[in-house]
């Protein structure tokens, strides 16, 4: 892996211009497992001030980053137009991983700053880490020499909004279509099944927005004992919410997958489920898993046969 003490960061950093970060418009599991902690390794290592950082996220999620100010994408592009400059991107690369800034990104990012009355600035967009952290996914370099480009810091979240009736204790609750899990009517009678008995031990409250930010499709779940926060999130404050939920949750339970990950780091208890595993790197998982037992945090990435055979070996 490229050392990134090199003269264009080091010529980015230097000074006291604004730093634009971002944007950020991928998926949820790489901004909480990667892109967060690099950047926070970023700001050990130039002891960036925080108040020169203008964040670039979406749903809500720049208060993640602790930064002087920060813009919502979806404030200046409407959220199913960032799906379709995804599509297009994967469409023309084969990926949604922004490995380099787009036009339309060059674009947005003077008017934002026009907005913000500020004149020069330097960006660090997601690019630079792809770069950095590709051969980690790849398999080409090891843990140690990918940990030291990272700094797994507390990630702030905002409070719950008040509207939003949270019971005392609750487990978060978000399973979703992908690669590794398919929304299938066998695996759609198994979380229903799994779901509601989980709902009466304890109450459920569902992760879910009623709209796609992505082609994560929500599985339908119902029942009593089940809140789900969808009629107080917006495409601006989604993720935002869903962090704040998580945060005070007793656990989580749900797809493996960006939410998991996202409830990791937040040192929620997690269990993750696949039926295969297709179409994601098992680094991620690795690292998940490595995160969880530095953290003490408990955690759980399997099949549904799996969970079931862990049930079975600990009965009495």
């Amino acid at each position: 892996m490229r050392s990134w003490r090199d003269w264009r960061l080091r010529r980015l950093v230097a000074g006291s211009r604004p730093i634009v970060v971002g944007p950020w418009r991928s998926e949820l599991g790489f901004e909480t497992l990667y892109w967060l902690p690099w950047l926070a390794a970023l700001r050990e290592r130039y002891a960036l001030a925080k108040d020169r950082l203008i964040v670039i996220s979406r749903g809500g999620a720049g208060v993640w980053y602790d930064a002087g100010a920060s813009v919502d994408l979806y404030d200046y592009v409407p959220l199913d137009k960032v799906r379709k400059a995804m599509l297009a991107d994967s469409q023309a690369t084969g990926s949604i991983k922004q490995q380099a800034m787009t036009g339309w990104e060059e674009k947005l990012l003077p008017l934002l700053m026009h907005d913000l009355g500020i004149r020069r600035y330097g960006v660090v967009h997601p690019s630079l880490m792809y770069r950095q952290l590709t051969p980690w996914w790849q398999g080409r370099i090891g843990q140690e020499e990918l940990l030291r480009a990272l700094r797994f810091t507390p990630i702030p979240v905002p409070p719950p909004p008040l509207s939003l009736p949270l019971p005392e204790r609750y487990v978060a609750v978000r399973f979703y279509h992908r690669h590794t899990w398919a929304m299938n009517e066998e695996a759609r009678g198994w979380v229903s099944t799994l779901v509601d008995a989980m709902a009466r031990r304890l109450p459920v409250v569902l992760l879910e927005t009623g709209f796609h930010a992505d082609d994560h499709a929500d599985f339908p779940i119902q029942g009593e004992n089940i809140l789900s926060i969808k009629d107080h999130v917006t495409a601006q404050n989604n993720l935002a919410v869903q962090s704040a939920v998580l945060a005070k949750a007793q656990a989580f339970v749900g797809t493996y997958g960006g939410t998991m990950q996202l409830a990791v780091r937040l040192r929620r208890p997690s269990v993750g489920f696949y039926q295969q595993f297709t179409g994601t790197a098992y680094a991620h998982k690795l690292l998940t898993e490595w995160l969880a037992v530095q953290e003490g945090t408990p955690c759980f990435i399997g099949r549904p046969d799996d969970a079931r055979m862990v049930m079975d070996v600990m009965q009495p």
